[in-house]
């Protein structure tokens, strides 16, 4: 069922009201993280010459038994929000750095990380889209997405580019012994990126298994160590919305939806980010690309560069399709300036302030703000859209 849009207008006020009574305090959260609740990152960032420090802080919230009072709210607007996302800071860039990116060319493998979930089954289509190889992997080792009708589709089950096999992100050992078996198996084709698309659900409650913790947080480590320990070029993390947003309505509501997901995620990112800070690690030129899309929707064809917007500083987003988030990780590993980047994305007439963006994205409203950053980037083509991009630290 549909639902109304009195509805719609009333859970998002819902949301609110109520959440900002009960969803935060200084409390640990139930997961139990080896780092403080608090996680602060400091960056120096250059953007026009000014240098700044910026900051952040994800503070844990409390889940308590009023949970029923918004459930049905929180579960239809998400659907609306989507996943937003907002960048961790200002970045930075390192002109006098001569380190040169390592390529990922298209005989390379990708890995896809979560190919039965919709962003996920994108990106299979992106890659092989790209003439790549593609390893549509899940925890059943089953991929859901085959095109059963289409002899043309890449999707097809006779594409001698797609490849289903089994990846569990909570397990390091699993992820290295799966490069492994592709590296020795096609060593012409050896692996040249890993796309993290996994994500746990609303009901993934298990610990160890689907919960956050072990899926954002833990699961997007250990791709990380994976692409580091195997020498793979680059990651690309589909990260969330609102992560350095703690009291803003859309990090409340999806953090609460989720049981902690966005606070997993932002610490993951945080983790991947001290990662590859690593001087051995950016000698190498492995490195990574963190994309925060705004809401996300279902529709079936990407719009493309022409129609989007980027943006580094946390202060943006919209909305865009799943479809367009997996073509843009995709152009990101033909692009340099995408190396060691977190940055937000977003249809140009979706744009918004983040305080606006949640009610926008309920309204599916297409009115692009006045506002303007200063860090926004376009462009007809990937190159011109993301090569403006500045590097997230100095290397």
């Amino acid at each position: 069922m549909v639902p109304t849009f009195r509805f719609l207008i009333a859970s998002y006020l819902v949301v609110i009201i109520i959440s900002p009574t009960y969803a935060f305090s200084n409390r640990w959260h139930r997961y139990e993280i080896s780092k403080p609740s608090i996680a602060t990152t400091k960056l120096s960032a250059v953007h026009d010459d000014n240098i700044v420090n910026t900051h952040h802080a994800t503070t844990s919230p409390v889940i308590n038994r009023r949970k029923w009072l918004y459930t049905q709210s929180a579960l239809v607007s998400s659907s609306f929000l989507g996943t937003c996302a907002y960048a961790d800071g200002t970045p930075t860039e390192s002109n006098g750095d001569a380190v040169i990116p390592r390529k990922v060319s298209t005989e390379n493998s990708v890995i896809i990380l979560g190919a039965n979930g919709g962003t996920g089954r994108e990106c299979v289509s992106a890659v092989l889209a790209s003439g790549r190889p593609c390893y549509a992997t899940t925890r059943s080792g089953s991929f859901h997405y085959y095109d059963q009708e289409n002899e043309s589709s890449p999707l097809r089950r006779t594409n001698p580019k797609l490849h289903e096999d089994e990846a569990d992100v909570t397990s390091l050992d699993g992820l290295l012994a799966l490069v492994d078996k592709i590296n020795v198996g096609a060593p012409e084709s050896s692996v040249g990126a890993i796309i993290f698309a996994a994500s746990a659900s609303a009901t993934g409650k298990t610990p160890g298994v689907n919960d956050a913790f072990s899926v954002d947080y833990q699961g997007v480590i250990n791709a990380a160590r994976c692409c580091i320990q195997r020498d793979i070029p680059r990651l690309v993390v589909v990260s969330s919305g609102a992560v350095t947003r703690p009291n803003s309505a859309v990090y409340k509501l999806l953090n609460f939806v989720g049981n902690g997901i966005m606070e997993a995620k932002i610490r993951g990112e945080d983790e991947v980010r001290d990662l590859y800070r690593n001087r051995g690690v950016i000698e190498k030129g492995l490195g990574y690309t963190i994309v925060r899309p705004g809401g996300l929707t279902n529709d079936p064809l990407p719009l493309g560069p022409s129609y989007m917007e980027v943006n580094q500083g946390d202060d943006k987003s919209g909305r865009l399709s799943r479809a367009d988030v997996a073509a843009i990780c995709v152009a990101s590993l033909d692009i340099d300036s995408c190396w060691d980047t977190t940055f937000e994305c977003y249809l140009k007439d979706t744009a918004k302030p983040v305080d606006n963006v949640g009610l926008s994205n309920i309204l599916r409203l297409t009115d692009p703000t006045s506002y303007k950053s200063g860090r926004e980037g376009t462009g007809e083509t990937w190159n011109e859209l993301l090569g403006g991009l500045k590097r997230d630290f100095t290397a």
